[in-house]
């Protein structure tokens, strides 16, 4: 791989973590916004601390720290960093499988069978947003490893 497409893939590596850290930065900021002004109940009943400001709290320091990593291993070419960028992403990944293994697994009544319609009724919707989530995160993850394996290239050719 030439210098000129291992800068470009650096870059953009960089950039779209930063993009995706500017959104955690907004879902960290709406979630405190919920948490603060909207008193709104609890997610499940036997959860009374599971709150949807609480759940958007963790969901955007998550996508930070993880854009974070992604963005300083990219930019600074740490292999450190993109190594435990690539794994935090590989764990999210297969965290999302397992919860949708578990959602077909154990299916409960009651709430179960709104979400089943809603799901029916914007299942395409669903869909395709996975698949893109799932997409940009493989890329992530592919990204990361090809400029982990490019520096040490590098550094072996430049006698580091």
């Amino acid at each position: 791989m030439g210098m000129s497409s291992l800068k470009l893939l650096k870059y953009v590596l960089f950039f779209f973590n930063l993009l995706f850290w500017f959104c955690g930065c907004c879902i960290l900021g709406f979630g405190i916004y919920l948490l603060i002004h909207h008193n709104i109940g609890a997610l499940f009943r036997n959860l009374p601390s599971l709150t949807l400001g609480n759940v958007l709290i963790i969901v955007g320091s998550i996508i930070m720290v993880v854009a974070f990593l992604g963005c300083m291993g990219s930019i600074k070419e740490n292999k450190c960093l993109l190594m435990s960028f690539f794994v935090l992403l590989l764990i999210i990944l297969l965290a999302e499988v397992t919860l949708a293994i578990l959602l077909f697994v154990y299916e409960q009544k009651g709430c179960y069978v709104k979400a089943k319609l809603w799901f029916q009724s914007n299942f395409l919707y669903i869909g395709i947003v996975t698949i893109c989530v799932c997409v940009i995160q493989v890329l992530g993850m592919s990204f990361a490893l090809t400029l982990n394996c490019q520096i040490d290239k590098t550094s072996q050719s430049i006698g580091l």
